[in-house]
């Protein structure tokens, strides 16, 4: 499946015609690259959160002589046919959601709703598909590119998913079903602490880490993830339009989306409802919630929050124009 970037799309069908991508480019192509060079080990490379995302510069161009040189290519620091076609056939250890990723390694289209979860999994783990948070939060673990979380259940969901679609590819991972059984327990198997209530299931070591950690390196188990992802969005797109009906762009409903998944969903309403006022536009009412969360969360996250909610609203990769919400693939 093509990504829909001509240069991408070109370099890797080896079209003669198509130039490389070299230092002082400046395209969308280059942030792919980017994308593509971070899921193989390279983190200093910028992400749509950074102004010089999309532009090949010094470290760009470092990362693609090392890449090139880890992996017996020609030596050279431009991304040609030879080094995007390895960058997508060599499984990525770091592998992360991208509008590349998606269509290139997993052969599923970027959609609108893929679009919002890649930017929340931005925010989240990078964009990482195994990223796992071991309990710093009180919850157990927590796990993939929207960090489904062990307390609520929500891990259980996914791993069930996992083991139920992919049953050959779990059972090389993971092995049989106990964690299943565990995870299905109360309060996802953990105590208040998020510490597990059986100590052969403390998923914060090994070997269910490791486990784990695999399990998001495996493509099958990555669709999963964005399957999952995207199914939940879209029911809660659903619950935005009844209950947000001033929110009708790509921006906004992207914005409210990420919010619900940072805050939990239950505490827009009545900040909505107080941004709401006569006159007010979808440009004010976002301002305000940002605002107003911002002063919600404790001082030593403030800047984080407010970066966060300036980014969703003002980051070009996001449209002002009213979004149709596609029809709910259930």
């Amino acid at each position: 499946m093509n990504c829909g970037d001509p240069t991408i799309d070109g370099l890797l069908a080896e079209e003669a015609s198509i130039p490389t991508l070299k230092t002082g480019a400046t395209s969308r192509a280059v942030g792919y690259l980017q994308d593509l060079l971070r899921g193989h080990g390279y983190n200093f490379l910028p992400d749509p959160r950074v102004a010089w995302y999309g532009k090949f510069g010094l470290s760009t161009s470092h990362a693609v002589l090392d890449y090139r040189r880890k992996n017996g290519l020609s030596a050279g620091d431009s991304a040609d046919s030879a080094l995007l076609n390895d960058l997508v056939r060599r499984p990525a250890p770091k592998a992360a959601l991208s509008p590349a990723y998606a269509p290139l390694v997993l052969n599923l289209p970027f959609t609108s709703i893929t679009r919002f979860v890649w930017l929340t999994s931005l925010f989240e783990t990078g964009g990482t598909f195994g990223t796992l948070n071991l309990n710093t939060d009180q919850c157990g673990v927590s796990f993939g590119i929207l960090q489904w979380s062990q307390k609520p259940g929500q891990l259980h969901k996914l791993l069930l998913a996992c083991q139920t679609r992919e049953p050959a590819e779990w059972a090389r991972i993971i092995g049989g079903n106990a964690i299943l059984d565990h995870t299905a327990r109360p309060n996802g198997g953990v105590d208040a602490r998020g510490n597990s209530i059986d100590p052969a299931f403390e998923l914060t070591k090994d070997p269910w880490k490791s486990r784990l950690v695999a399990l998001g390196a495996s493509p099958a188990m990555q669709r999963i993830q964005l399957d999952l992802a995207s199914d939940a969005y879209l029911n809660e797109l659903a619950a935005i339009t009844a209950s947000a009906p001033h929110i009708r762009s790509e921006r906004g409903l992207a914005f409210l989306l990420d919010l619900a998944n940072q805050f939990g969903p239950g505490r827009i309403a009545p900040h909505y409802l107080a941004a709401v006022q006569e006159g007010a536009t979808e440009a004010d009412i976002l301002k305000q919630l940002e605002d107003a969360f911002t002063n919600l969360a404790r001082p030593q996250f403030q800047h984080q929050v407010r970066a966060r909610r300036e980014f969703f609203r003002t980051t070009p990769l996001l449209s002002d124009e009213p979004f149709t919400i596609p029809a709910n693939r259930s």
